[in-house]
């Protein structure tokens, strides 16, 4: 009975184990080692490894894995994705040169034969389909020239999708790659408003199954892109839609909330972030995955402007500490610059920072430089290299220091305008903010 019961368990364990294996063409990569990663889930390690033999072989010891995307990489290997179904046996690719026209080739598998033959071509049409249909949905800012042209292309790329998806549906219909396509698919046939309302209707986005692949943040790009109205008005309301949709699984919310998040922080739309921050976060900042921006945005809703700056004793040059509170009330304006001298992007605003430095000093203007660096070295180099006068500070703590956290800096450069009761009076975000924020609060 033992017997028999081990077979069956062997038999349905066997029914969910996969193969990936395959060769490489390229001898230069022979002998080489490659990694296997999972591309959306992963904590950045590799879940595998294994060598390419002296033929160009290789194969994974890995069998179980969830339904999804990985990526394949290595010194010297160009990476390339392979997409993993548990309900096939064996995965088995063949790795072309760099040169050749198919890169990846799948021997075995009808999932990436679907893969490899589709989605790259068709999510590119697709996300132009929705530019096009955006465009398209506001005219008035398009010539007739300009109308004539996005319809024939419109009408070129339409017709690419309909011969593309009777193929993947006749012979891939089975796949998670078709699954995904078929779901990313614009309703190219319907109006601005009825596409909106249909663009949630599948429901994948309750599913967490999806965030093994592109289809949860490719699906949720694309609303904001294109469903938050002209000029982004509706962003608020399209920014509640995706948050509507993914409410009933937890897992897909918190990926879409922050999703969100990394969209509008790279957009520097930051009255979005403070209506995210406030409608759909709180204080509970843990729900935020990246340390970074998890940081930036606490700052955000705590440093606001009138709120009191932070006290801190920092180091100055001579090594003898300073209070910034005792630096805010000597001037009438201050302003709080976090930079590094291994920051390429603050060396080259620090020119842009004293001329601003030299214009309103008179005026009442301190510039208070906290470095995060950790080599007083470099700290002074650069400090006499470009003949900064202003107030110099440091820990050299680098990221460890107490400035960068209790005034939530993520980035450099990072601005604050301080007043001398120790009030923010700004929070500027780049040299051209500091500029017109300085000017308007010295005239």
């Amino acid at each position: 009975m033992r017997i028999i019961t081990s077979f069956v368990l062997l038999s349905i364990t066997s029914l969910y184990s996969q193969h990936l294996n395959g060769r490489f063409v390229n001898t230069e990569v022979f002998g080489k080692t490659v990694y296997l990663y999972d591309v959306f889930q992963g904590d950045g390690n590799p879940i595998d490894k294994t060598n390419i033999d002296s033929q160009g072989n290789f194969s994974f010891s890995k069998r179980k894995f969830e339904l999804g995307f990985y990526r394949v990489e290595g010194k010297d290997v160009q990476p390339f994705i392979v997409v993993l179904n548990p309900m096939e046996r064996e995965v088995e690719i063949q790795v072309n040169k760099k040169e050749d026209s198919e890169h990846v080739v799948a021997l075995k598998s009808m999932e990436n034969m679907a893969f490899n033959r589709h989605f790259y071509i068709l999510t590119k049409i697709y996300d132009r389909l929705e530019s096009l249909l955006f465009s398209m949905s506001f005219p008035e800012n398009n010539s007739m020239t300009n109308t004539t042209e996005m319809e024939e292309e419109f009408q070129r790329l339409i017709k690419h999708v309909t011969v593309a998806l009777m193929d993947i549906s006749s012979n891939y219909s089975r796949t998670f790659t078709y699954e995904i396509l078929n779901d990313l698919k614009p309703f190219y046939h319907d109006n601005y408003d009825a596409r909106i309302k249909k663009y949630f209707t599948s429901g994948t986005l309750k599913n967490s199954k999806f965030l093994r692949s592109p289809l949860t943040y490719i699906k949720m790009r694309n609303y904001l892109l294109y469903y938050s109205g002209e000029h982004s008005t509706d962003m608020h309301i399209a920014i509640d839609e995706i948050l509507l949709a993914a409410n009933e699984n937890y897992e897909v919310y918190r990926y879409c909330l922050n999703e969100i998040l990394f969209f509008l922080d790279r957009r520097g739309q930051k009255e979005f972030i403070e209506y995210v921050t406030s409608e759909f976060i709180g204080d509970e900042f843990d729900i935020i995955t990246k340390s970074s921006l998890r940081k930036k945005i606490e700052g955000m809703s705590k440093l606001t402007i009138g709120s009191v700056a932070p006290d801190l004793f920092i180091p100055g040059v001579n090594g003898n500490k300073v209070g910034l509170h005792n630096l805010y009330k000597n001037n009438k304006l201050n302003l709080l610059f976090f930079w590094s001298s291994r920051c390429p992007h603050c060396m080259k605003t620090i020119p842009k920072i004293q001329e601003i430095y030299n214009d309103y000093r008179s005026a009442g203007l301190e510039v208070i430089a906290v470095s995060i660096d950790k080599k007083k070295e470099e700290w002074q180099h650069a400090i006499n290299q470009e003949n900064l006068e202003w107030t110099n500070v440091s820990s050299l703590k680098g990221w460890d220091s107490e400035s960068t956290d209790i005034y939530f800096v993520s980035s450099t450069p990072t601005f604050y305008l301080v007043d001398n009761n120790a009030k923010i009076v700004g929070r500027p975000d780049g040299k051209e903010e500091v500029i017109n924020q300085v000017d308007n609060l010295l005239r």
